[in-house]
């Protein structure tokens, strides 16, 4: 457990980084969401092509079998990349990424209903409070408009949907071994999402060559970040992973502070010494959150 820990810890680091290069990309270019997820997704589809070979197993599991959670979880996926680049042209990224922490009220909800899991009381205290900190660290400073919380909340559902996807993939190579399982998982997913954003390069409008450059350090960050996710997801599941993903709001805050600090407002604005105190006390309460799932 620890381990998948260590790997949901790293996949935060990576994916706060990229919500900053996400912020940097859409503040230069505004009305460019799309293009971003175009040539992000094209980047890493290339990435993982030439990975592919070096961990591709010798035999595959049936193909019905991992058929659905691939195409389903990368449609889910885009969906929810789509709404969280949208959210991003009225927020900051420090704000909205702690925020994505409340879709582990819908893993749990799904889990139970559906996977027919159950949480114990410990479990369920983790829950509640990772939840509560990811509204402190959502809700302090200035309020969020009607539709930044609309893609928030749909960010939200889609992201569920694709983990939970992921976790059945993730299923299916387990013979490989979690590190294996993870890196041929991460590149079937991205192989597909590669090939889905290059049908879209004719009206994504990717010119100057500026816009290229940009996405490209959000797509090695992500990338990087999702190799980690896919492994944590492996061994720990969904609802403990994204707890432990949750720590990504605070990261977010730190890296944000020190993006404003050094004077580029234009990607994240500066915040009161009060609203910092205040989310770094929400910061404590996620890592609590973790500990009661880990002891539960």
């Amino acid at each position: 457990m620890i381990q998948g820990v260590i790997l949901g810890l790293c996949a935060a680091f990576f994916q706060s980084g990229s919500y900053l290069f996400t912020k940097r990309y859409v503040a230069e270019f505004e009305k460019s969401t799309l293009g971003l997820l175009v040539a992000s997704h094209c980047i890493m589809g290339i990435f993982s092509v030439a990975l592919l070979p070096f961990f591709f197993p010798s035999h595959l599991p049936p193909v019905s079998h991992i058929t659905f959670p691939l195409v389903f979880g990368v449609a889910s996926y885009i969906a929810a990349q789509t709404a969280f680049f949208l959210s991003l042209k009225s927020a900051d990224a420090s704000r909205v990424s702690p925020l994505l922490g409340l879709k582990i009220l819908i893993l749990a909800a799904i889990s139970i209903t559906i996977l027919r899991r159950h949480f114990g009381l410990l479990q369920w205290s983790g829950i509640a409070v990772s939840l509560v900190a990811a509204y402190l660290l959502g809700s302090s400073g200035s309020p969020l408009t009607l539709r930044s919380w609309g893609f928030i909340a749909a960010a939200c559902l889609f992201y569920s949907l694709s983990d939970l996807c992921i976790r059945q993939l993730i299923v299916q190579f387990n013979y490989l071994g979690l590190f294996d399982a993870a890196v041929v998982s991460t590149c079937l997913c991205y192989v597909l999402a590669g090939a889905a954003a290059a049908c879209c390069l004719p009206f994504a409008k990717l010119r100057p060559m500026r816009r290229w450059r940009l996405a490209f350090p959000f797509a090695v960050f992500w990338f990087a970040g999702i190799l980690f996710l896919f492994g944590c997801f492996g061994s720990i599941g969904v609802v403990f992973g994204n707890i432990v993903q949750s720590t990504r709001g605070v990261l977010s805050l730190g890296m944000g502070w020190v993006v404003a600090f050094l004077g580029h407002e234009h990607i994240e604005e500066k915040i009161s010494a009060r609203v910092f105190a205040h989310r770094a006390i929400a910061g404590f309460l996620m890592v609590g959150a973790i500990a009661l799932f880990y002891l539960g």
